[in-house]
């Protein structure tokens, strides 16, 4: 697998994101049998308020989490996908990659369970560092200093994690203090 960090992007002059997007999304909901519910462009390739990586993430929502077999298994893979067997929490991975000899991630599928906590904190993060241009910029300098600082890909990863979990809490906290 690529064990670099990417270069961090800050633009997408010709929409070419938006466009995969919108490729890969058909092409999730037109599977035979799929049991794909919803799709979401997220992360810094559907706003780019922060310097991100080249790669496209998106949020697939399933009814179950135990749907994803054929669809993994199959499906995903005559589409160049490929699931990614790290020990993630009530969620499956999958990266469409530029080659197979590099391993370089240029699409990520976060397949998750629509309508749980964990589908909802990914969605309201995405809302929330779209529209408010001084949390974005602030989780941007943290994600920039983590590229810096990581010392490979997976250190990078777990750390831009911790940066989303912290997020996550703030919110929450932040929900409660509002909450009459």
């Amino acid at each position: 697998m690529y064990s670099h960090i990417q270069p961090l992007i800050t633009k997408d002059s010709n929409n070419i994101y938006q466009q995969r997007y919108q490729d890969l999304s058909d092409t999730l909901f037109n599977l035979l049998d799929t049991p794909v519910k919803s799709t979401h462009h997220i992360g810094g390739t559907s706003h780019f308020n922060y310097p991100t990586e080249p790669i496209l993430d998106i949020l697939v929502g399933v009814n179950n989490l135990h749907d994803i077999t054929s669809l993994d298994e199959k499906r995903l893979n005559y589409e160049g996908f490929y699931r990614l067997h790290h020990p993630y929490k009530k969620k499956v991975v999958m990266a469409q990659f530029s080659n197979l000899i590099e391993l370089k991630q240029i699409t990520r599928l976060h397949i998750i369970q629509k309508d749980s906590k964990l589908y909802n904190d990914y969605l309201q993060t995405n809302l929330l560092l779209s529209e408010n241009r001084t949390l974005s910029s602030t989780f941007g300098k943290s994600k920039q200093s983590v590229a810096i600082t990581a010392s490979n890909i997976r250190d990078y990863e777990n750390q831009k994690h911790q940066l989303f979990c912290e997020l996550i809490k703030r919110l929450s906290d932040g929900a409660k203090n509002t909450d009459i």
